[in-house]
């Protein structure tokens, strides 16, 4: 069976996935016996929540169905040692439960049994297949044959009544004996539910004169029906004589028609295309966007955008008087202009120019701070100058405005619609930490053995990042397997939108080049956070001997290296130990 994918309401991180295999059952329900086959299912379920035998229960309930008369008995699987564990309490389902957070995954075992004081299904089905045999064996009696059901024999009750009426069985002059081992004369095992005695050897059937006597309802003998006559009898065949003819009529040839009239019928067809006509894929000029009348635009957002930079390129303000998701009605907001636009949404949602009229009588307004870039405007024209350049600040960005499209715009109107650009471009800054989490399962899923950390702080309801560590496989198995046991550690400041730090963790390989071992993120350079980073390091390379670890003089570094790393040598980066000599010692350098 495929494994389920973690529903996204699940952290990755506390996701355990449980595996549940039932065995072949026979469900004993309320309207019958009910075979059942093997079944494996599988789900998701958050450990930090906590979950207990009770809920499983609950959760097998939807899945495997059992009868009022039976219950369930769960197995934790050990596939490795190849043995089964009973859980029959919440505190060893919780132990057993635990025993798969690190695989993240948990097998368990269910079968179906029925409780104590009901008769199992089984039985049922047992009872019902011995009669059913007996009553076939009957019913295609052998006279030759003197045993019809293995394991048991027939018996008539001495009743004088006849054994059979009208080619049926009776079934109150059957005994069905449940068989107990007897022996005969040739010492061959014979079976019966008691030692044979004369009184009963008198009960016996004879069955080389067993006959079927048929016994009417009327007293006489009532001779069975041939087939034709019984389908003729039921009316079955005046029904078929009916549907022949129908079929005969329908099949005769259709009257000629003249050519003349089939040449009319010709000219007369109207033809139809059955096609559907694809909507028209509205494009247009986004820096000098058309406003004759009859233009269309996709939206009323589009219509209004276009309308704001054909305000630009033409060297005008637009004055908007109405506008709704249904119509808009603007003009120049010079006085004495003329000119003015309206535009109406159609049926198809489109949005088509109704009025364009006059020209502009006004003076020109270039170059004058308006309201026509605002910061959607900004934002739709700054896209093409981050793909170019995606660390563009927006004193670059606001002279580049303004030098293409001739018009004035304001610092914070630039900076904000830069913002919005690189939302649009590359998703908002707050969100990439909610993305952390979708790194690590993937991370996890794709590099199993990788170590992904990360650490948060709640205030309150809220959920805060705190830090963040990650090491590849690749980059932990390289290390431990073709470097020397030495660790370079330092971070660097970023100064960005989040001013933290990056520490990181470098090897060296056999071509004394760097090589990357791990990496993390925290906000500044303090004794508990390099303590958690070096913890964290340490879970992913183990002990390591005659490890070297050099760092810089950080009091912080130092000190969680001696705690987790005891063992190791540390050195201090020359670097670092000349420029604090220059800052302690002054003056002359003199050499011994």
């Amino acid at each position: 069976m495929k494994p389920s994918e973690c529903p996204p309401w699940i952290d990755p991180g506390n996701a355990v996935r449980v595996v549940v295999k039932c065995a072949s059952y026979v469900a004993n329900l309320e309207y019958g016996l009910l075979s059942m086959s093997e079944q494996e299912h599988d789900w998701w379920v958050d450990k930090c929540k906590g979950y207990s035998l009770d809920k499983f229960c609950d959760d097998m309930t939807s899945k495997v169905i059992w009868g009022p008369s039976q219950e369930i008995v769960v197995w934790g699987l050990d596939f490795d040692s190849g043995t089964e564990w009973k859980v029959t309490n919440n505190e060893q389902f919780e132990k057993w439960f635990q025993s798969g957070w690190k695989e993240k995954v948990v097998y368990l075992g269910v079968e179906v049994v029925t409780k104590k004081g009901y008769k199992t299904a089984e039985s049922y089905v047992d009872r019902v297949e011995s009669t059913t045999q007996v009553v076939t064996s009957v019913l295609s009696v052998d006279l030759d044959v003197p045993s019809i059901a293995e394991g048991g024999v027939i018996s008539a009750k001495p009743t004088g009544q006849s054994i059979a009426r009208c080619g049926v069985i009776n079934s109150d002059s059957i005994d069905i004996c449940s068989p107990v081992q007897m022996t005969n004369e040739e010492d061959t095992g014979d079976t019966c539910n008691h030692a044979p005695n004369v009184e009963d050897s008198a009960a016996l059937v004879d069955w080389s004169k067993l006959a079927i006597i048929l016994d009417g309802l009327d007293g006489d003998a009532h001779a069975l029906l041939d087939e034709d006559e019984l389908f003729d009898a039921m009316g079955f065949k005046n029904t078929d004589e009916r549907a022949a003819a129908t079929a005969i009529q329908e099949e005769a040839a259709l009257p000629v028609i003249p050519i003349e009239i089939q040449q009319d019928m010709i000219d007369a067809v109207i033809v139809v295309s059955d096609e559907v006509p694809a909507d028209p894929e509205l494009v247009w000029d986004r820096d000098d966007p058309p406003m004759e009348v009859g233009t269309k635009y996709p939206s009323m957002n589009e219509f209004r955008m276009a309308v704001k930079q054909h305000a630009i390129v033409s060297e005008f303000e637009l004055e908007t008087e109405k506008s709704d998701p249904d119509r808009f009605r603007g003009k120049c907001s010079a006085n004495g202009c003329p000119w003015k636009i309206r535009a109406k949404t159609q049926a198809d949602k489109s949005v088509r120019i109704q009025i364009n009229e006059e020209d502009h009588h006004c003076a020109s307004r270039s170059r004058v701070l308006g309201k026509m870039a605002s910061q959607a405007w900004v934002a739709e024209r700054a896209i093409p100058f981050l793909k170019k350049k995606k660390d563009m600040g927006a004193k670059e960005l606001q002279g580049k405005l303004q030098e293409t499209y001739k018009t004035t715009i304001g610092y914070q109107t630039t900076w904000y619609g830069l913002q919005r650009a690189k939302d649009k471009l590359f998703g908002k800054f707050d969100d990439s930490f909610d993305w952390l989490y979708r790194f690590k399962a993937e991370i996890e899923m794709r590099s199993p053995g990788s170590v992904v950390e990360i650490d948060i702080v709640r205030v309150g309801d809220k959920v805060h990042f705190n830090r963040f560590f990650c090491a590849f496989k690749a980059c932990i198995d390289g290390f431990l397997e073709g470097c020397r046991p030495y660790i370079s550690i330092d971070s660097t400041a970023l100064n960005g939108m989040w001013n933290g730090h990056m520490p990181a963790a470098n090897a060296i390989d056999g071509h004394n080049w760097m090589f990357p071992l791990a990496f993390g993120l925290f906000d500044s350079e303090t004794k508990d956070n390099w303590v958690w980073f070096m913890e964290q390091l340490g879970n992913a390379i183990g002990p390591v001997e005659n490890l070297v670890v050099h760092t810089d003089a950080c009091k912080g570094l130092e000190t969680a290296v001696k705690k987790v790393f005891p063992w190791a040598e540390q050195r201090e980066c020359f670097r670092h130990l000349m420029e604090n000599m220059n800052k302690l010692f002054h003056g002359n350098i003199s050499t011994l």
